[in-house]
């Protein structure tokens, strides 16, 4: 009897961990900013930065070039996986979902294929997509975000923390830096993306890049909710900061 009673306690607390951990959880749940979990993990992700920064010449060497890109591009296709399987999981993998149509969903993608290629032509975009959307998203992240330590929780920081990781890699290893063709690159890419993204919004009844509802987030309250109005704002607020992120490197271009 009182081996059962142990037998169906321990299985209750696996079962609600599990649930805890990997199930949906009530979507009306809203999550602060700066939270324990919320500054623990940005600490780990700036610290990463800084000892890449710090370590930036022994990360030269080929050797240790290729084990850092290919590791960090190995952690971002995992974590693609795993989303994915989330998805599937759960019985959420649908089309309103579940479609690489964010702006960190694609710069995924993009850094993986940046890391293990190198190409210049896709840092230039990941530099304003990647270092611009990730550390809003970092910082200010939408407060429907599960708490720690939830699987999405956890895979929202590795996602984003990887992109920004990747982009000052080759900032900071290869040297890579934006140029006056770079912003001009990703001014055409930005907007063909909003061109592809406003009008899927409507025919499949999604929200990506939150081009049809404002995300949860207490400043955004602010806003009108009607995307008549704050679509322009956002897509102007994106550009000038595309432009503030150029003007570090604005004088070195020049020369």
């Amino acid at each position: 009897m009182l081996f059962t009673l142990n037998t169906y306690f321990i299985e209750v607390i696996i079962l609600n961990s599990y649930d805890s951990l990997w199930k949906p959880l009530d979507t009306d749940l809203s999550l602060k900013h700066f939270t324990k979990p919320h500054i623990v993990s940005l600490v780990i992700i700036f610290s990463i930065i800084t000892l890449m920064y710090l370590f930036k010449d022994t990360l030269r060497k080929k050797k240790y070039e290729k084990r850092f890109s290919k590791t960090l591009a190995i952690i971002l296709i995992i974590h693609q996986i795993t989303l994915y399987y989330w998805y599937v999981n759960n019985n959420l993998l649908c089309l309103k979902e579940a479609l690489p149509l964010y702006i960190c969903r694609i710069s995924i993608i993009l850094c993986i294929i940046m890391l293990l290629s190198k190409s210049y032509k896709i840092f230039d975009i990941i530099y304003f997509w990647g270092i611009g959307g990730a550390t809003i998203a970092l910082i200010f992240h939408d407060n429907s975000l599960y708490p720690f330590p939830h699987y999405m929780f956890v895979q929202f920081f590795i996602s984003h923390g990887g992109i920004l990781i990747s982009a000052l890699f080759m900032i900071f290893v290869h040297k890579y830096t934006p140029n006056l063709n770079s912003i001009k690159r990703t001014f055409k890419w930005t907007f063909i993306y909003f061109g592809i993204t406003i009008p899927t919004n409507y025919l499949i009844d999604s929200n990506y890049c939150y081009l049809r509802k404002l995300p949860c987030f207490v400043h955004f309250k602010l806003f009108p909710n009607t995307p008549i109005f704050f679509v322009p704002l956002m897509i102007t607020g994106l550009c000038m900061f595309f432009v503030l992120l150029y003007l570090p490197f604005y004088r070195k271009a020049k020369l």
